[in-house]
């Protein structure tokens, strides 16, 4: 009978020891992933920076961007503020005050993404880089007013060495929100060259190439041949230049009273060139929030083919998105290239 109770102490102090290890463990969880994302969570940083730093094509960890308030219950409300034409390049923005009774909102903001450049003969433009996102979830008090403005990608189509503009950011100001903004895409191939780390050496020159190919014109195109600039030409094997889709240098910013900003950097496309085939293909990245519309392949091949994915034609017809890439090869100088896709701003609110 002693033994008995002896036991059944021993394990009734194991399971209050059980218990409290429980506990501790579900508050590290709560610490490190939040509890819903909403006004009064914990800090979520090393989740958060984790989240920035899961590029394309690895958006596995977006998921964990709060989707709803801390509180629980679903959005009652909600808006966009984006461009709504054909083209889907240009801004918008407006003022948007708390209606009554509405205590949370979630604020997202979506960069415009950046364009391609025509080419030269044998050349061409890699697809422009998307750009970065934000969220916050945050209280709010009716009667407030803030100003949401969805940035605009460049104007207007262009012709060959005209394309270098970034796309524009988008941002949202008002009570509670600090420096809240959505940085556009990248456009120049010279800074994506540069952020993969691909500048390479020539013993007479230093100089940065695109999959061996030769970049004119301030980084808006690339020559694919050695007699057209001089350059290093294209790559002889099958299949033996490529580039994985990787983070670029735009990303999101801010600051908010009582919230925590979450978000997504901008991000390059995915491409490689297939000499054999005279072939070459591009991924476009993932876009939060657009998942099966935006991951997109599309191939040129001994063609001009980049006019067939414009967004009037609707190709990519979702913000944030960088412009389709263009190839072309046989002496056309005069194709027309492509603009990123506008910037974005949803409201959700309760």
């Amino acid at each position: 009978m002693a033994a008995d109770v002896l036991t059944y102490n021993a394990l009734v102090e194991i399971n209050q020891e059980l218990k409290a290890e429980s506990v501790g463990l579900t508050s590290a969880i709560t610490a490190a992933y939040g509890d819903g994302g909403g006004a009064s969570g914990p800090s979520n940083a090393d989740s958060i920076q984790m989240v920035k730093n899961a590029g394309a094509p690895n958006t596995g960890m977006w998921c964990m961007i709060p989707k709803t308030a801390a509180a629980g219950g679903s959005w009652t409300g909600g808006f966009k503020v984006c461009e709504t034409s054909s083209y889907r390049r240009c801004d918008a923005s407006c003022n948007w005050t708390v209606p009554g009774g509405v205590t949370c909102a979630r604020f997202q903001i979506w960069g415009a993404g950046g364009g391609s450049g025509s080419s030269c003969c044998c050349g061409g433009s890699p697809n422009g880089g998307s750009g970065a996102y934000a969220s916050v979830i945050m209280p709010v008090t009716a009667g407030s007013t803030y100003t949401l403005c969805a940035g605009c990608a460049y104007c207007c189509y262009t012709e060959r060495s005209q394309m270098t503009q970034d796309g524009c950011p988008s941002y949202a100001t008002g009570p509670g929100l600090t420096n809240f903004c959505a940085e556009g895409g990248e456009t120049s191939i010279f800074c994506e060259v540069k952020t993969r780390g691909q500048c390479v050496q020539n013993l007479s020159e230093s100089y940065c190439s695109w999959m061996g190919s030769c970049i004119c014109n301030t980084g808006t195109d690339y020559c694919s041949h050695d007699t057209e600039t001089g350059g290093v030409g294209y790559p002889e094997g099958y299949r033996d230049a490529h580039y994985q889709s990787t983070a670029s240098c735009k990303s999101f910013y801010g600051e908010a009273d009582n919230g925590e900003i979450w978000g997504v950097p901008g991000q390059f496309s995915y491409a490689h060139y297939d000499h054999g085939a005279n072939e070459f293909c591009t991924w476009s990245p993932g876009v939060y929030g657009f998942p099966s519309e935006s991951c997109c392949c599309f191939c040129f091949s001994n063609e001009n083919s980049g006019c067939c994915y414009q967004a009037c034609y609707c190709a990519h017809q979702i913000p944030n998105a960088g412009a389709f890439g263009y190839s072309t090869c046989g002496g056309d100088t005069s194709g027309c290239a492509d603009v990123g896709r506008m910037g974005m701003v949803c409201i959700s609110y309760l």
